[in-house]
């Protein structure tokens, strides 16, 4: 499918808002309160990963998936893995260098439970947030990577059993609004805000809201935000809700979802100003090399700590390593890792069409 341009940006955006989330406690002293507000809520970017990727899946195989064929869902479970895995299990390999130097080189010399044995199995297999265990480990962001398998795994038995409720707008609102309701209800009897509770409640946060986005994405199918109606209300509905997120005492998930479903709406309008704005060269190479920027700036962060972090260091200076660090190894593993690794599996489909399969090539989505 054609990229929405502005989407891309958005994810972009959403790798750094995690990135220096995790990385807020060394923020210089006098760094202004909007910016500590706005990185201290950091985790909510992982919610906005999950409904862009339902949209982003849908918009380019639920046309294709509506009658299920063996060969099709195999096809797309492979280009997905193609897609997630070359990265993940690269880093997962350059992990192992953590227990090493805090076993022989930290002044404790002891590893700690953070580098259990048993998860890192369980994370090379992508099933460490499936409700095995009680903690997240290792690469600490991969937790939402192995949620997303799942979601991809339901995805080609789920697609051909609501197709009939994806043609008709108001089964698909009004799905859209349970699975908002099921979620607010989950998150407000374990934990009360989304960040929480991940390895109890991460499966079932990154499932519904995956759903959302799928059926956000057949309600752009059947009513386009096209014109400045439709997209610039959703626009203004979105930061209405984000408003009352920052400046009212309102739980994060009675509106943020909800306002991220509204913002991706909105975006899918080319001719939106928010669509204009984020179609920014800069921004969309941002976008391209979210994923390598996800799963390797926790990685950075280890380091930056283990190596910079001392009483006379200056914030300033442990900020602006750990933010290039994170940039030059973002580009580095988009080039030799990520693409490489999903463009490999890509061609070897391409030259091997899959017994059961509705078409002999099918485009992966970016």
């Amino acid at each position: 499918m054609r990229p929405i341009h502005a989407l891309t940006s958005l994810r972009g955006v959403a790798a750094w808002w995690v990135v220096l989330y995790h990385f807020r406690e060394f923020f210089p002293a006098g760094t202004p309160w909007a910016i500590q507000a706005f990185t201290a809520k950091g985790y909510l970017a992982v919610d906005l990963f999950f409904e862009l990727s339902g949209f982003v899946i849908a918009l380019n195989y639920a046309s294709r998936m509506e009658t299920f064929r063996l060969g099709d869902s195999i096809r797309f479970l492979l280009l997905r893995l193609a897609r997630i895995y070359p990265l993940h299990l690269f880093m997962m390999l350059v992990f192992l260098a953590n227990p090493i130097a805090l076993k022989f080189f930290s002044t404790l010399g002891t590893v700690d439970h953070r580098y259990d044995p048993a998860y890192y199995v369980m994370s090379l297999f992508l099933v460490q947030n499936w409700g095995l265990t009680d903690d997240i480990r290792w690469n600490i962001p991969a937790w939402s990577i192995s949620t997303e398998w799942f979601s991809y795994l339901v995805f080609p038995i789920l697609t051909p059993l609501l197709v009939p409720a994806y043609r008709r707008r108001v089964l698909v609102v009004g799905g859209a609004i349970l699975l908002l309701v099921l979620l607010a209800v989950l998150t407000a009897a374990n934990g009360g805000e989304l960040g929480g509770e991940i390895p109890r409640l991460g499966l079932m946060r990154c499932l519904i809201e995956f759903q959302t986005g799928v059926l956000l994405c057949h309600f752009t199918t059947l009513c386009p935000a096209r014109g400045p109606w439709r997209s610039g209300i959703a626009a203004g509905l979105a930061l209405a809700l984000f408003a009352a997120y920052a400046m009212l005492p309102v739980p994060d998930y009675a509106v943020m979802p909800a306002g991220f479903l509204c913002l991706i709406y909105a975006l899918t309008d080319e001719n939106n100003p928010l669509a204009r704005a984020l179609r920014v060269p800069v921004l969309e190479r941002l976008g391209d090399i979210s994923y390598s920027t996800y799963l390797v700036h926790y990685f950075v962060k280890d380091w930056v700590k283990f190596l910079i972090v001392g009483p006379d260091t200056p914030l300033l200076a442990i900020l602006g390593t750990y933010v290039l660090v994170t940039g030059v190894l973002s580009v580095v593993l988009y080039r030799l890792v990520e693409r490489p690794g999903q463009q490999a599996v890509q061609a070897l489909l391409r030259s091997r069409p899959l017994p059961g399969s509705g078409a002999s090539t099918q485009p992966g989505p970016r």
